[in-house]
């Protein structure tokens, strides 16, 4: 039969064969082999930024809301930031999360971390992503506490976390590492506790997002102000609003 020939053609070890394999593997060895030169070309510690070759919108698969606009910036606190009020740098919108110059930094010799986030209504939290620094610096973990504004490093070891997530070195910011939903339903306030880098003296961040679910009502206000100044084309509008790739 058709399907036994095919077969047959197919290429075993110590049987050196020049018949390809058929159409779909030639698909499958085709996209990894472009998939290995992106991640040996673009995927290099230190050279993140504008044209490195990181993911766009269109080629990332899940949708999700970055929680950008409900998030309080001027209340946002850093424990143990090496420069007093850096760590509100890291909270950006998606298009600016490559600029390597917004950073925050744990003190010389010190790895950890602790940022509290205040959420001017509450949200539903579905993931984190975060961009480190390169050399080590990269946050290895990162612990979550919600509702708990009074926390800080007095405190820390008394209080359990909500979820620990294991983090990966992610230049481009491609990955959003999932919560558990039901855990994080209605969320006023967020810490996210950084407690040591990959191998670094210290550890550094660049880029926080948070995404979820807003409260309706925060939203309707937010469009309320894009409607104000001029009805601002979709496009412009979506930079709050970003698909992202789930963290195998």
């Amino acid at each position: 039969p058709e399907v036994s020939r095919r077969h047959s053609q197919l290429w075993r070890p110590g049987q050196p064969r020049k018949i390809m394999p058929w159409p779909w593997a030639r698909s499958f060895i085709n996209f990894h082999i472009r998939a290995s030169h992106i991640r040996n070309t673009y995927r290099m510690p230190g050279t993140h930024g504008a044209g490195c070759g990181c993911l766009h919108e269109e080629d990332l698969s899940s949708q999700s809301q970055l929680l950008l606009p409900w998030i309080d910036i001027g209340a946002v606190r850093g424990f143990n930031e090496d420069v007093a009020n850096s760590t509100a740098r890291v909270f950006r919108p998606y298009h600016q999360r490559l600029d390597d110059n917004q950073l925050v930094d744990s003190t010389e010799g010190d790895e950890e971390l602790l940022v509290s986030v205040p959420f001017t209504s509450p949200v539903k939290v579905t993931g984190i992503t975060v961009i480190g620094g390169d050399n080590g610096r990269t946050p290895s973990s990162v612990k979550l506490y919600i509702n708990r504004e009074d926390l800080d490093f007095t405190s820390l070891e008394d209080v359990e976390p909500t979820q620990e997530l294991d983090l990966v070195e992610d230049f481009h910011g491609a990955l959003q590492h999932p919560v558990r939903a039901a855990k994080f339903q209605i969320v006023t306030h967020l810490s996210l506790f950084f407690p040591q880098s990959v191998g670094g003296d210290r550890t550094r961040i660049h880029w926080i997002g948070i995404w979820g679910i807003g409260s309706e009502h925060k939203r309707q206000a937010v469009v309320t102000v894009y409607e104000s100044i001029g009805n601002a084309k979709d496009n412009e509008v979506k930079d709050d609003i970003m698909p992202t790739q789930d963290a195998a």
